[in-house]
């Protein structure tokens, strides 16, 4: 009952010229599948208006590039739609590493294992690497959020389950990755498990010279020599998607640029696409 009546009000339309004609927007969030990115995202910003897309930035690494070409040109505004980094979990997880108190950080492991049936052909069951551009791009984003380094070098086996449904469309991946200051990235996933074991965000294991931090189901703990301590935060009843456009249209009346923007992601859009390179010529390929 709670939702009755919610988008009376709002104006739904099925042509995007007469949209942008009656509406005049100054911010456009282009929710369509990747196919489609460019293509929308590119046509907004050429007449002036801000984009907000949602991840991967774009169905192919070409297109992605013509991207950056067109945001330049236009010098214009795009913020990728990595939301993951605006849990509240995350926000106080940096928070503890940056504060010095576990020191510098060594070895990242993430582990995420889901049961994800989606049979939908209308974008995620036509993806060639399912885990890989709809899920672990978010880890990894939040790998570079947490650490501040960046990958170096990578290697990547994807495989399938023989009772997936995803069938020959690998939907699991174990990962390792070189990043700048010697920091090791682990990770081991899939969206094919029998059950689901982890939740959307994964659990993490993130080793210093002072301690380990682990976040499981969105709690985090703090483990010493002879200690451990679960560490108290506040999580925001807001849903971290509202975060993220919050996080725009402040940027925006700012005129500044936004955590998540086309540059920085693009670092993340790049590790996916080496992991994808490594897993197909399975070999270590540098970024």
């Amino acid at each position: 009952d709670k939702w009755e009546g919610i988008g009376e009000n709002i104006l739904k339309f099925e042509d995007l010229e007469i949209a942008l004609k009656e509406t005049k927007p100054e911010l456009v969030i282009n929710v369509t599948p990747p196919d489609l990115h460019y293509q929308l995202s590119a046509m907004l910003m050429k007449r002036g208006i801000a984009v907000l897309c949602e991840k991967p930035i774009a169905d192919t690494y070409e297109n992605a590039l013509k991207m950056g070409e067109v945001l330049e040109q236009t010098k214009g505004f795009l913020m990728i739609g990595e939301n993951y980094r605006y849990h509240s979990v995350f926000r106080k997880a940096k928070e503890l590493l940056l504060n010095g108190m576990l020191g510098n950080i060594h070895s990242v492991e993430c582990t995420f294992r889901h049961y994800h049936p989606d049979y939908s052909m209308f974008y995620h069951g036509r993806l060639a690497h399912p885990l890989l551009e709809d899920v672990t791009i978010h880890h990894l984003d939040l790998a570079r959020y947490l650490t501040g380094k960046e990958p170096v070098k990578v290697w990547c086996k994807e495989y399938s389950a023989e009772y997936s449904w995803y069938g020959k469309r690998p939907a699991s991946a174990v990962i390792t990755t070189e990043m700048t200051g010697n920091v090791m990235f682990h990770y081991n996933g899939t969206l094919a498990s029998p059950v689901s074991t982890t939740n959307w965000n994964g659990n993490w294991e993130i080793e210093c010279d002072n301690g380990v931090l682990k976040i499981e189901e969105d709690k985090i703990f703090i483990y010493k020599e002879d200690s451990v301590v679960e560490v108290p935060y506040v999580k925001e009843a807001e849903d971290s998607r509202v975060m993220m456009l919050k996080e725009a249209c402040r940027a925006l009346a700012e005129g500044r640029r936004t955590e998540t923007d086309y540059e920085d992601n693009f670092k993340s859009f790049d590790w996916m696409y080496r992991l994808i390179e490594s897993s197909e010529k399975q070999k270590w390929v540098e970024v």
